[in-house]
């Protein structure tokens, strides 16, 4: 188990403006950021992250948290893993708290844990006296390095139909979880599982936070009646529409020469970056996909098409220009030599020629839309020329900003000598439905963020109370610790409230004693039970605090930690009276509706009790908080 202090240490090294821009493109935003949601197609950026925080919110699906609970919803992980990756991330080793004793089997949701497993166990038989087929296929027949095999992770399924059956139940991983992660497969007429890979080498489909999603197999038999290749499963891990081979070893490169390379292959992603080629990146088997243009976008705004120059592939290339240019991303075409793949050209060629070969030969979309549409015969004809240019303009339409549009739309009139009132008439088309798509998916993403909130809605003195105790946290843990001394007067009506006040007073309980200690109220966000309770948390951190103008004061900590408790005291104070208010106003319905003289007699009394409780009690809570300021 990891200790507390050592989860603070790796949530305050972590940067969450750091981490957040691997998965989306930041725009500075005052003393915030602020971007498009990655929980949720929008044109209006409504996702904020707070650098002096350390938290982040979205206000269109009302998602937040901190550095953990967002690696948590990205990567599809548990707390332990997203303070693993977390970690890693930072440089901090936390080896000697995460290696597990032997025998210790898996728990039954670490799905993170049994696909680590199964790298691991892939890669280790490669290297082994069983793996040698699959060596010799990676090395001699692919040209691929130990450390090329190695970062990659590469591995090898032997001829075994329980291989990594076998070792899984010795290691104690449980068979359903191995069947739900495509591992093993059933057979119901006779009543056995066998491994899923086999005779296949094995590529490691990685997260772009670097944990394995899932895997793919390339098969070494030489039967038609085999497919070439084998993927896991679709599941909530892994998502080919979503996922990018080679994109958590690319990014960096990618957002460095601001272009992303797009292949179609893990082979071309490997041959390229074994050749320092490092801003390469495949699309999993798929044709590419909206999610993975959206994800290309967060890196770059351009992309450099390189797929087969075969039919298949150049129609794969015109459709993916049209996905990538709705998105924001211009993309250029590369066509290879006739029977080359970016594997074989930058193997017999060398790195310094593939690039050179690139860029005397990149292709703009539309001069590559040109060539495909007049060496396939479409521009022979009056007809199917006029189809062909009304795609090309459709094309255009799909570019998000006006100006460029138009750029685009002057050029291609220019080349093809086509008025810009003919493109722009079957542009006009597309650009209607685009629009009324994606107002109509922002509208009901925010439309369901409110029915959500509207269902259970968390009151104003409920929020001052949690947002005083939380910021309280960041000077101390008097509040706190006033509050867990007063605890069973305390009556919050709503779920996310009450745990979060019963989640920051267990924890001061379970501390470790040191009455100077703070609570990292950033961290505990990421511990809260329920998304509710995390997402109310991060919100009403992200807000101005208490007092806005209290980093004016000459003795800024002291002032706001008093501030705080000021704030607290008095919803403290409200939330014990609130009950006895509502008592009162029920009983004074009651007695407007009584007609019976002898009960409404009844009535008038209690609410003369009534009057007289709240009226000793908030005397008597006045006095207390006085003291307490006083004290302060």
């Amino acid at each position: 188990m990891i200790p507390q202090s050592v989860i603070d240490d790796i949530r305050q090294r972590a940067d969450i403006v750091d981490v957040i821009s691997d998965y989306v493109k930041l725009q500075p935003s005052g003393r915030n950021f602020k971007a498009l949601s990655p929980f949720t197609e929008e044109k209006t950026p409504s996702f904020v992250v707070s650098p002096d925080k350390q938290i982040y919110k979205c206000f269109s699906t009302g998602k937040g948290g901190n550095v953990f609970s967002f690696i948590m919803e990205m990567e599809r992980v548990q707390f332990p893993e997203a303070v693993e990756l977390a970690a890693k991330r930072a440089g901090v080793d936390i080896s000697r708290f995460t290696a597990k004793d032997k025998g210790g089997g898996f728990e039954e949701d670490g799905r993170t844990a049994t696909l680590r497993w199964a790298a691991r166990l892939f890669h280790r038989t490669l290297m082994g006296e069983s793996g040698k087929k699959g060596l010799a296929y990676l090395a001699a027949e692919r040209g691929l390095t130990a450390q090329t095999i190695t970062s990659f992770g590469l591995g090898y399924a032997p001829e075994s139909w329980e291989h990594l059956l076998g070792e899984a139940q010795r290691a104690g991983i449980a068979e359903k979880q191995l069947a739900e992660l495509g591992l093993v497969t059933a057979n119901r007429q006779r009543n056995s599982v066998y491994d899923a890979f086999r005779n296949r080498v094995i590529f490691p489909i990685f997260s772009v936070g670097g944990q394995v999603v899932g895997f793919g197999g390339r098969t070494l038999r030489n039967d038609p009646d085999t497919p070439k290749y084998l993927n896991s499963p679709e599941s909530s891990m892994f998502e080919k529409s979503k996922l990018l081979y080679g994109l958590h070893a690319a990014k960096q490169e990618i957002r460095k020469t601001e272009t992303a390379i797009l292949v179609e292959g893990y082979m071309d992603v490997l041959a390229l970056h074994q050749a320092g080629i490092t801003n390469a990146v495949a699309s999993c088997g798929t044709s590419l996909t909206r999610h993975q243009a959206k994800i290309m976008q967060r890196y770059t705004s351009r992309v450099l098409f390189i797929y087969d120059a075969d039919p298949a592939g150049r129609k794969s290339m015109m459709s993916g220009i049209d996905i990538l240019l709705s998105e924001g991303i211009v993309p250029f075409v590369v066509m290879l030599p006739h029977g080359d793949d970016p594997d074989s050209f930058v193997r017999r060629e060398g790195r310094e020629a593939f690039i050179r070969f690139t860029e005397e030969n990149r292709l703009a979309f539309l001069d590559f839309q040109i060539r495909f549409f007049t060496e396939s015969g479409d521009f022979d004809q009056p007809d199917t020329k006029a189809k062909a240019i009304s795609a090309m303009g459709r094309t255009i339409a799909l570019i998000p900003d006006r100006v460029r549009r138009e750029l685009y739309m002057q050029e291609l009139s220019g080349k093809l000598s086509i008025s810009m009132r003919a493109l722009r008439e079957s542009a006009g088309k597309v650009m209607a439905v685009k629009e009324r798509y994606i107002s109509g998916e922002e509208r009901t993403a925010r439309a369901n963020f409110r029915t959500q909130d509207t269902r259970s809605r968390v009151t104003i003195l409920e929020k001052t109370f949690l947002k005083a105790l939380l910021e309280s946290a960041l000077y101390g843990n008097g509040v706190i610790e006033f509050a867990a001394s007063h605890e069973e007067m305390l009556e919050l009506p709503h779920p996310a409230a009450r745990e979060i006040l019963a989640h920051m007073i267990e924890r001061y309980r379970n501390g470790s004693g040191d009455p100077d200690e703070r609570i990292d109220v950033v961290t505990e966000i990421s511990r809260f039970k329920s998304t509710e309770a995390r997402d109310l948390a991060s919100g009403l951190l992200i807000d101005q605090p208490v007092s806005s103008r209290w980093h004016e004061q000459s003795d800024a900590e002291r002032e706001h930690a008093r501030r705080c408790l000021t704030a607290f005291l008095d919803a403290f104070k409200n939330i014990i009276l609130e009950p006895l208010i509502r008592r009162k106003e029920t009983v004074t319905e009651k007695l407007r509706r009584e007609e019976d003289n002898g009960r409404a007699v009844e009535l008038q009394k209690e609410i003369i009790e009534i009057n007289a409780t709240i009226k000793k009690t908030s005397a008597d809570l006045g006095a207390m908080i006085a003291g307490i300021l006083e004290e302060r």
